[in-house]
C-alpha cells in the first residue's frame, strides 16, 4: 500500500513492532517521526533506515507524560506541517516476566498497576488528545492504537488484571474517538494481538512459556512484530477511510 506524501508519528517507534511500522511507511514513500524513551534504540533505527533517512525525524520522550505527549505533537507538525495519523504503539506490562503474568490481584502492588495504565492507556490518551486539534483542523486524521487478546479477559498466560484492564481500556478508548471524532474526519482503530513473539519475549520468558504460547495458537505459528504491523499501516493507509472503530486481531487465529 502507498503512503507517499502523507506524514506519521509512530510512538514506540525504535521497538519490535514500532521499528517494523516505520520501515514499512518509510518504504511505503511516508515521512515518520519516530518517539521512543530509548536514545540508543532511535540511533539503531536511524541506522537501519538507511537512504530512506531523509524522510525519518527521532525525538526521545515519554508519550505516556502529558508534557511529553505535547511535545511529541509538535515535533511531528513542525517537522512535516501535515501529520496526517499516530500509531499508539507504547505500552507493555512493568516489569515482565513469568512472575508477572496471571499474578493474582492481591499480588499486583499499586505502583505495577499504575505503571502499566501508564504505559499503555495514558500514552494513547495523551497522544491523541494531542493531535485531535490538528487533525480536526485538516478534517482528516488516522489513530491506529495497540490493545491485545487480553483486553477481552478470555486467556490464561496472556496478562494479569492490570495489564488486561488497561489494554481494555485501549479498546473502548478506540470506540468511543471513533464516534465522538468521526464528524471531525478523524478514523480511529485498534490492533489487538495476542503474544507476540519479540526479542525482548525470548528474552523474559522461558522456552517452554514460549511453546505453550504457540501451541494454542491455532495456525501453530508465533505473531511476529511484523504481523503486527503491517495491520497498523493498513489502519494508517488510505485505503482504509472507510474503517472507523474497529478491533483486528493479529493472533494467528486465537481469538
Amino acid at each position: 500500500m502507498s503512503h507517499a506524501e502523507r506524514n506519521y508519528l509512530v510512538t514506540a517507534a525504535a521497538g519490535g513492532i514500532g521499528g517494523e511500522l516505520v520501515m514499512l511507511l518509510l518504504a511505503g514513500g511516508a515521512g515518520v517521526m519516530a518517539c521512543d524513551i530509548s536514545g540508543k534504540r532511535l540511533a539503531a533505527l536511524e541506522e537501519r533506515a538507511g537512504s530512506m533517512r531523509d524522510r525519518l525525524a527521532t525525538l526521545k520522550v515519554d508519550v505516556a507524560d502529558e508534557q511529553g505527549a505535547g511535545l511529541a505533537a509538535a515535533a511531528a507538525i513542525e517537522r512535516f506541517d501535515a501529520v496526517h495519523g499516530l500509531a499508539n504503539i507504547a505500552g507493555g506490562i512493568a516489569g515482565i516476566g513469568e512472575d508477572i503474568i496471571d499474578r493474582p490481584i492481591d499480588r499486583i502492588s499499586a505502583a505495577e498497576y499504575q505503571q502499566t495504565v501508564r504505559l499503555n492507556l495514558d500514552s494513547a490518551f495523551f497522544m491523541t488528545r494531542a493531535l485531535v486539534p490538528h487533525f480536526r483542523e485538516r478534517h482528516y486524521g488516522k489513530v491506529a492504537n495497540v490493545a491485545s487478546l487480553a483486553a477481552f479477559g478470555n486467556f490464561d498466560h496472556m496478562g494479569n488484571a492490570g495489564y488486561d484492564a488497561a489494554k481494555a481500556g485501549v479498546v473502548g478508548l478506540t470506540h468511543t474517538l471513533s464516534r465522538s471524532l468521526g464528524p471531525d474526519g478523524i478514523r480511529v482503530n485498534v490492533v489487538a494481538p495476542g503474544s507476540v513473539h519479540t526479542e525482548k519475549v525470548r528474552q523474559a520468558f522461558s522456552a517452554d512459556f514460549i511453546e505453550l504460547q504457540r501451541r494454542r495458537i491455532p495456525l501453530r505459528e508465533h505473531v511476529g512484530p511484523l504481523d503486527v504491523a503491517k495491520p497498523l499501516a493498513f489502519f494508517l493507509s488510505p485505503d482504509s477511510d472507510a474503517v472507523s472503530g474497529e478491533v483486528l486481531r493479529a493472533s494467528g487465529g486465537l481469538r
